[in-house]
């Protein structure tokens, strides 16, 4: 279709490449494209803390498992080495807005946050 003479593509929501007209499904993501581009996702910055820390594989993954449960956003640092080697310490960390509720919460369930530091 034109539009004032100008021809108008289609594009792909997840991978936001632009086809001609005549494809309606993005090949590589198997999506239906849209007429308009949707609009950029924006990112913000999230300060983030560690909360607790820990040499212990299982006691991480509980703890972990904790926090997610009730909603807190939590990233472990270090899990790699601790899943492939089983050696050194994971951190687990959360958004600065979150830590003062996510330290409750751990020692409110008998994690202690200090473990391993």
């Amino acid at each position: 279709m034109d539009k004032g003479g100008e021809q108008l593509g289609m594009f792909c929501p997840e991978c936001r490449m632009e086809y001609v007209e005549e494809v309606f499904l993005c090949p590589d993501c198997r999506v239906p494209l849209v007429t308009e581009m949707p609009p950029a996702p924006t990112t913000e910055y999230v300060e983030h803390v560690t909360i607790f820390a820990t040499g212990n594989s299982v006691i991480l993954a509980m703890a972990k498992s904790v926090l997610e449960g009730a909603g807190i956003r939590c990233f472990v640092k270090g899990e790699v080495l601790q899943d492939l080697f089983r050696i050194g310490t994971a951190e687990i960390r959360v958004g600065k807005e979150d830590e003062e509720r996510a330290v409750r919460l751990l020692r409110e369930t008998n994690f202690s946050p200090e473990e391993g530091k």
